[in-house]
This record gives C-alpha cells, sequence and structure tokens, in this order.
C-alpha cells in the first residue's frame, strides 16, 4: 500500500526530480533551473513526507510571494483531495512565520498589541522625525528608512550601508544615527514594529538554544523556496533551527535578483559549509520553453565570470529562434508590440498569449500607452498592493485606531479625512485621546471625549467598529460605510467607482480572521496586489505586463522583454561593481526564461560600446563593452532593424545658401509696391 502511494506521488517526475524528492538527508538544497518543475518537486516532496506519515501541521513551506505560497497550498490540495492533510500544511513568507510565533507566544516574545508599519507608514514616522529638527543633508526620510532597512538586512554597519547605497555622495553617518536613533524611540513610543523588526525580534530569541529547541520541534522538515533571494538576517532564523529540524530548500542561483534588498547571492553557493551534511541535488530539465530559447539563455549565463555550472535542457525540443527587432525610439518599439499582439489576435490567438517584461513601471509607460490606445486588456504586476493603496489606508486607518489607539499615524489619516480638520486639529484630537487614556479612561471613553466637537458619526461610526471586532469582515464593512461619504468626495475625480470596489474586496479578505490586527499584519506582510484582483473578473483573456523583479513564476507562449538596450541591461546604476552588473545579468536572464515558444527581444538600436572600470575581488578591471547583447552571435537570434518612414528633409533650392530659407511664391502680383 506504501509503495502504491509512492508511485502515485512520483508518477510524471524525471529522474532528478525523483530523487529531490525522496532523497534522505537531513538537509537537501535543490538547484532548480528556469522552467525545471520546481514548485512540482517541492509539492512531490510535501506530499512524499505525508505519504510517510508525517503529520501535516509539522510542515512548513516558506515562500517569498503570497503568490507562491498560495499555489504550494492549492497544489497539495488538489493532489491529496479537499478536506485532507493539506488543511494543516501551512505557507507563508520569512515575516509571516517569523509573526506567528511572536504573536502566538507573547510570553516567550514580548510585544503584545504593538502595530505592524509598512513603507509608507515607516516614512511618515521618519518624515515626523526631520521634521522636528533631526536633518540630514543629501537624504530624505523615505532614503534614510531604506539605508537603515539596507543595513539591517545584510548585518553591515549603517555607515557601510550609506556607503552602498549612496556611493556619490558625501553623507554624515552620525547625523543619520542620530536620526535612526529619534525613529527606533519614536517606534517604541508608539508600538510599532516594522517589517525588519519582527524579522530581529524572533531571531533575537533564537539565540537562547532553549528557545530554537521548541521552535524547532514544532516542525519535521522546513521547505524554503526561492533560496537564492534569502538575506543574512533570515539565515539568523535559519542557523539556529539546523540542528533541531530538517531543512529542504529550493533555489537557483541564476535567478538570484534582489541583492538590492539585501539577498546574498553567495550564501547558495557556500550552502553545505553553513548547513553541515547538506546534499546539493541539480534539475536541468527544462519543461518551459525550446531549446533555441535556452540556447540564448544559457548562452548569456556562460559570458559571466561567475560559475554556475549548469545548463538548461529543453524537454520540448526545437522550436523558432529568438527573435532580436531593434528601434528608433521607445514610442516605435511600443507600437510595434501592439501591432503585433493585435495581428496575432486577428489569427485567432487569445491575449492571454502574451508577456510584456519590463525593468520598471516607468519604462513601460510608452507600452502601456498604446495598449491603452487600441483598446488591449491587460493587467501590470509589480504595481500597487492593495493594501497600500490610498483610499484603503483610508479605510484601513478607522480599523487601526480601533485595534491600537495609540497608534498616531493612523489617527493623522482619519482625522484630516474630515472636513476643514487640518494637522493641527488631528494632531491636538490624538493628544487629547492619549491624555485621557493615561488618566484612566477606556479606550472608547478617550474616543469620546477627544472626539467632541467633530462630527458625531466618527465616534459611533468607531464604536460599531470596535463591536464587531470579533466579526473582522463585518468590522471593515461598518469602516466603509461610515467613510464612503468622504471618500466619495475626496475621490470624485480620481475614478471613484473602481475605489469603491476594492473595499469589497477588502471585506472579503477579512473573513475568517480571528483579529483586526491580525488581518492587517497578514496582508502588510504578505500582499496582495490589486493586479491580482483584476484577475478575479470573469473575462480572464489579457495580456499581462510585468517588471521583471515581479515576473517570478510567470510564463506565456509569447514574451516581449521590451528595452533591452544599451544603458538598460546592465542599467547605468550597476557600472563600477562587478557583482552589481552580474545580478543586472540575471536580470536579463530570469526575462528570456519565461518565454514557452516565442521569444521577442525588443531595443532601440543605437549602440556604443558602454565602456567602464569595475570593481572586482582582484581589484579594479576594464570591461570594453558591458552591454550584454554586444557581442551576441549571430547564429542565436533572428534579427530585424526597424526604420521607420520619416519626412524627408528640405532641399535648398540652387544658389541659397545650406540650409537658407525658400522663396515663397504670394500668389500675388507684388509689382505695384515695388
Amino acid at each position: 500500500m506504501a509503495e502504491a502511494g509512492a508511485d502515485t506521488v512520483l508518477e510524471g517526475l524525471n529522474a532528478a526530480q525523483r530523487e529531490a524528492v525522496l532523497t534522505g538527508s537531513s538537509h537537501n538544497l535543490v538547484l532548480a533551473g528556469a522552467g525545471t518543475g520546481k514548485t512540482t518537486t517541492i509539492v512531490a516532496r510535501l506530499r512524499h513526507q505525508l505519504r510517510q506519515g508525517v503529520s501535516p501541521e509539522r510542515l512548513l513551506a516558506i515562500t517569498f510571494t503570497r503568490r507562491a505560497a498560495a499555489e504550494i497550498r492549492s497544489r497539495v490540495q488538489a493532489e491529496i483531495g479537499v478536506g485532507g492533510a493539506q488543511e494543516g500544511v501551512a505557507a507563508m513568507t520569512f515575516h509571516g512565520w517569523a509573526m506567528r510565533h511572536v504573536r502566538n507566544n507573547p510570553d516567550v516574545f514580548g510585544y503584545e498589541g504593538w502595530s505592524v508599519l509598512d513603507a509608507e507608514d515607516q516614512a511618515q514616522v521618519m518624515r515626523g522625525v526631520v521634521g522636528r529638527g533631526k536633518r540630514v543633508e543629501g537624504l530624505k526620510a523615505d532614503q534614510i528608512v531604506d539605508v537603515l532597512s539596507f543595513a539591517r538586512n545584510t548585518r553591515i554597519t549603517l555607515a557601510e550601508a550609506i556607503r552602498v547605497k549612496h556611493p556619490d555622495q558625501t553623507i554624515d553617518a552620525k547625523a543619520v544615527g542620530a536620526i535612526v536613533r529619534a525613529f527606533e524611540e519614536r517606534k517604541r513610543e508608539r508600538q510599532y514594529l516594522n517589517y525588519d523588526d519582527i524579522l530581529m525580534i524572533f531571531a533575537e530569541r533564537l539565540k537562547d538554544p532553549a528557545v530554537a529547541a521548541w521552535v524547532g520541534s514544532h516542525y519535521e522538515e522546513i521547505l524554503v523556496d526561492e533560496m537564492q533571494d534569502t538575506n543574512p538576517l533570515q539565515w539568523l532564523l535559519i542557523d539556529p533551527l539546523v540542528p533541531h529540524t530538517r531543512f529542504y530548500c529550493v533555489g537557483d542561483d541564476a535567478q538570484s535578483i534582489y541583492g538590492f534588498r539585501g539577498a546574498d547571492f553567495a550564501s547558495i553557493h557556500s550552502f553545505r559549509d553553513r548547513v553541515p551534511g547538506a546534499r546539493v541535488l541539480k534539475l536541468e530539465d527544462n519543461y518551459r520553453s525550446t531549446q533555441e530559447i535556452l540556447d540564448l539563455s544559457n548562452w548569456l549565463l556562460d559570458q559571466s565570470p561567475l560559475g554556475y555550472d549548469k545548463h538548461l535542457r529543453a524537454v520540448r525540443g526545437s522550436g523558432a529562434k529568438p527573435e532580436l527587432h531593434s528601434f528608433e525610439t521607445p514610442q516605435d518599439e511600443a507600437g510595434w508590440i501592439a501591432a503585433e499582439m493585435m495581428r496575432a489576435r486577428d489569427d485567432g490567438q487569445p491575449w492571454a498569449t502574451h508577456l510584456i517584461l519590463v525593468r520598471s513601471n516607468y519604462s513601460g509607460r510608452a507600452i502601456e500607452a498604446r495598449l491603452v490606445e487600441n483598446d488591449i486588456p491587460y493587467v501590470f504586476y509589480g504595481g500597487v498592493k492593495l493594501l497600500e493603496s490610498a483610499h484603503v489606508r483610508d479605510v484601513l486607518s478607522a480599523l487601526r485606531v480601533v485595534s491600537n489607539p495609540d497608534d498616531e499615524i493612523a489617527w493623522m489619516r482619519l482625522l484630516t479625512l474630515l472636513p476643514r480638520v487640518g494637522d493641527r486639529t488631528a494632531a491636538r484630537v490624538f493628544d487629547d485621546v492619549l491624555d485621557a487614556r493615561g488618566a484612566g479612561l477606556s479606550a472608547r471613553e478617550a474616543r469620546e471625549r477627544a472626539l467632541k466637537g467633530l462630527p458625531g458619526w466618527l465616534a459611533a461610526g468607531l464604536d460599531a467598529i470596535e463591536e464587531a471586532s470579533a466579526r473582522v469582515d463585518d468590522a471593515v464593512g461598518r469602516a466603509a460605510s461610515m467613510l464612503t461619504p468622504v471618500l466619495a468626495h475626496k475621490y470624485r475625480n480620481d475614478n471613484w467607482d473602481a475605489r469603491s470596489r476594492d473595499l469589497s474586496h477588502v471585506e472579503r479578505l477579512a473573513a475568517s480572521r480571528p483579529s483586526i490586527s491580525a488581518f492587517i499584519e497578514e496582508y502588510l506582510l504578505s500582499p496582495v496586489f490589486t493586479s491580482e484582483l483584476s484577475q478575479d473578473r470573469s473575462d480572464g483573456d489579457h495580456v499581462i505586463v510585468s517588471t521583471v523583479h515581479s515576473a517570478k513564476g510567470l510564463e506565456r507562449d509569447w514574451a516581449f522583454c521590451a528595452g533591452v538596450s544599451a544603458g538598460a541591461y546592465p542599467s547605468a546604476r550597476s557600472l563600477g561593481d562587478v557583482d552589481s552588473i552580474e545580478e543586472e545579468r540575471r536580470v536579463l536572464y530570469v526575462a528570456l526564461t519565461r518565454a514557452r515558444d516565442r521569444l521577442i527581444v525588443t531595443r532601440t538600436f543605437a549602440h556604443t560600446p558602454v565602456r567602464a572600470w569595475v570593481s572586482t575581488s582582484a581589484g579594479l578591471g576594464f570591461v570594453e563593452d558591458a552591454y550584454f547583447l554586444g557581442a551576441l552571435p549571430e547564429a542565436l537570434v533572428r534579427e530585424e532593424v526597424h526604420t521607420a518612414a520619416r519626412l524627408p528633409k528640405p532641399v535648398s533650392p540652387p544658389g541659397a545658401g545650406v540650409g537658407g530659407p525658400r522663396e515663397i511664391d504670394l500668389g500675388v502680383d507684388l509689382g505695384d509696391l515695388e
């Protein structure tokens, strides 16, 4: 019976995948190239462990996105059966995992009742610190937050982080340090935690061997997806648990593209040194793309001075060569991409055939404009997170002041929504709330006293939210109802109809959550993007436009890699450091490996060699041409140069100077006037 179950788990897997699923080593690292069935292997490993009798609540899958976690859960559910063991298999992000332990065990970790800040909240607190007189020349509040986060995630000093993030500026590190100290004190006063705090609190307690043994005892195996994206702070959570549980890590060094967030590319190469007894396995059979697409992708990695020691092989066999199209301007490029998709539509291909990959939201604007002009439906990945949208944050502010009465940011946002209430009045009301609470009044009594003189519906609405706090979706609905008249006016010229529909999505997400704070934390730590919600519509036939950094897991029959021009791959910002340049190479590799059947690389063709001195481990080295496609072999692609028809330049008449004016025939007789 057990053997039959094992056969079911292994059905459809190739030899390398089977070996990776059945490995009996205490710790394992699976190097899974693009399209090699990484998620299939993780799901099969989970199913194998369940077949071996491991209790589902003793398995944990750590992912980097909600989308990846949801895919793992749904696939385990589909393959085990509804109502089966999958109910207890957890899949979540590092932050979600750490927060679950911190929240569920206040006696071990403390911090009961503290609120979680997202990026915008942190910047707001930092602006308050800077606005109170602590300033530093050359850095804005959000830049200081970014430097601090980078220092904490990479475990380097603040001064080192400033040099990495702002190499061309002279910044007073002591002045930044003073601001950071004031920022941290402000957070403590208001009981705020940010994402980095959550990991650091967890990591700090794991230093205690007894706590590490206790946490490790919860799990038979911890599976970590996208291992190449882990940073030194996240490793502080892994290292203490290695003696107490098994780790099964899956990643691809060639897809490590988050160094700007602190991801440590080198850690995947040193895995066996850091995790004693670990076994390394490889998956190189690609099920996504044709061999011609992989030949181009493999060539790109072969040009690197780093040893990836991995070549993808196409299970599907041969297909069309990748295409390289060059244009005079980005507008010409965008117009051709739109026209090519419309031509395919006329030939019967759905819009969902296509994926367009861009470097950033900004660089995709010309393409988005052409899609809108031509009524081509699309969804943008890498856009706004739902709970970071302004109208959603407005509604959440009402829930947050109920959940944490000391949440100054939430109070200020909520109060300034009211007509004729500015920052000064809002600050006074908040101070009154604090004074009343300090005098021993309950949160409701403090609100009632502080809100006198303001519209009565506000205090009544907050009381109603508090009464519904055990039914979080009802609390969200009450907050939305309370604020709808105000928000409808605020966003009357800013697509209110679409914004109001988002509020029903938020209410739906809140269902079955145990508390307001748990709901907000879950979706701040593992955000839902507005682009994901737009896919809920009945018409799912649309083009996907995505930044490359948001494209992990995406694939389409046709992939347009737009803007692959000199100065973009690698970007000018990366020149001067070989590690940064090589991360840029991996960004392009991720883009190229999204296509199943047709890969179209587009660029503007004015190419002059990008020469640069770069820092290497051996010192400075000169790169003659850093552009990744500067030495592209002709045999790997089918190239086409597009030259737009232009109006001819005027030709000077005989006898006129170069560029001189032509004689103009006015059509009248001027003889009498001469």
